[in-house]
């Protein structure tokens, strides 16, 4: 009875477990609206759980592992905010273990 009890609540906690949060560098109420977008993706199996982020067209490194990634950008700098599933960002992207793609358009900084 124990190790049935056991195995069912490491199903629920490991099975229920959410993807990287990922935030923005920028206000406290701002800083979270890219991980509201990302979870509904999530739960609409549109990516998994180590997306591959891309900004304006280049893959942006971070460590997978890490439970917090923050993006370096504004609300304000997004444009648009897309995603693709694995297959598509395998194809595209030529990475074997993304997990799907987050696409996102953003303005240019210009100095």
């Amino acid at each position: 009875m124990k190790r049935t009890l056991l195995l069912f609540s490491s199903t629920i906690i490991l099975g229920c477990s959410q993807p990287h949060a990922f935030v923005l560098n920028d206000t406290k109420e701002n800083e979270y609206h890219v991980l509201k977008l990302i979870n509904h993706a999530f739960e609409e199996d549109q990516i998994d759980k180590s997306p591959l982020i891309v900004i304006n067209g280049i893959p942006f490194k971070y460590d997978k592992k890490q439970d917090t990634i923050l993006l370096p950008l504004k609300k304000s700098d997004i444009i648009d905010l897309n995603f693709l599933n694995k297959n598509s960002s395998r194809i595209i992207y030529n990475e074997r273990e993304n997990d799907g793609a987050i696409i996102i358009t953003a303005k240019l900084q210009t100095k």
